[in-house]
């Protein structure tokens, strides 16, 4: 985690992610803004109101803040898939939250009141 010269109150965070053979990751958010980089395998990933698009090696894509990831994940059967991944957000968010959790959270609020 690294803070950026000018920019106030941003961090950026360089990570790698690895899916399985045939792994999708449940619906989330990110809480920041991404740039994502296939190093290995394919990668399937769907932002809301956007078709399903494939990805392979070298091929690269913007992902908006809070913008619902619908899916992505590894459409082969049998090879794994890697990303290189550089986060940019506030410190102490977290790199994604799943969708499940934030209307369970949206629900908590509402019962509070």
């Amino acid at each position: 985690k690294w803070p950026i010269d000018g920019m106030e109150g941003k961090e950026g965070r360089i990570l790698t992610v690895e899916y399985p053979p045939g792994v999708h990751a449940p619906a989330h958010r990110h809480p920041g803004w991404q740039f994502i980089y296939v190093l290995e395998g394919k990668v399937v990933s769907q932002m809301e109101g956007e078709p399903a698009r494939e990805y392979v090696p070298g091929q690269a894509w913007y992902e908006a803040r809070d913008h619902l990831h619908q899916n992505i994940g590894n459409p082969s059967p049998d090879t794994w898939a890697k990303i290189l991944v550089f986060y940019l957000t506030e410190p102490g968010q977290p790199v994604l939250v799943f969708e499940e959790e934030r209307d369970a959270e949206a629900a908590d609020e509402r019962n509070a009141r």
